[in-house]
């Protein structure tokens, strides 16, 4: 007999998330390129799904000290974030409770989350 899951069981666990069509052009998250993406959820409350973006790429205006970067000496910089889907952008959370090695060879430090091809941040050419 198995267990009824709840939402509550996903946090901490690897899912597959599936966004609604207007959601997922609206959203526009960095290195996702099809509705339909796995991550690693960290948390959940009445707004959405908390899932950990581990690559996300920013190129900071403004350095530690505050003081101002000229875009000439601007660099991208990369950092583990934590993203909220909100509910209404999910069309579907899939979890496979009983499944280990997820996508067994893909580069952990990326799973859901693609670079782009050619370098260029194109969700067409990335085909998800």
């Amino acid at each position: 007999m198995h267990k009824a899951v709840t939402m509550e069981d996903v946090v901490g666990t690897r899912v597959l998330i599936q966004l609604e069509r207007t959601a997922y052009e609206l959203l526009d998250l960095p290195g996702v390129y099809s509705e339909k993406f796995a991550a690693d959820v960290t948390g959940l409350d009445e707004l959405g799904l908390w899932i950990e973006h581990p690559n996300y790429k920013v190129v900071p205006v403004y350095g530690e000290d505050e003081s101002y970067i000229p875009p000439e000496e601007r660099r991208e910089e990369s950092h583990r974030a934590v993203v909220l889907i909100r509910w209404n952008y999910i069309a579907t959370v899939i979890q496979f409770p009983e499944r280990t090695g997820w996508r067994a060879g893909a580069n952990e430090s990326d799973i859901g989350f693609k670079p782009p091809n050619n370098g260029k941040d194109n969700k067409e050419q990335a085909g998800g």
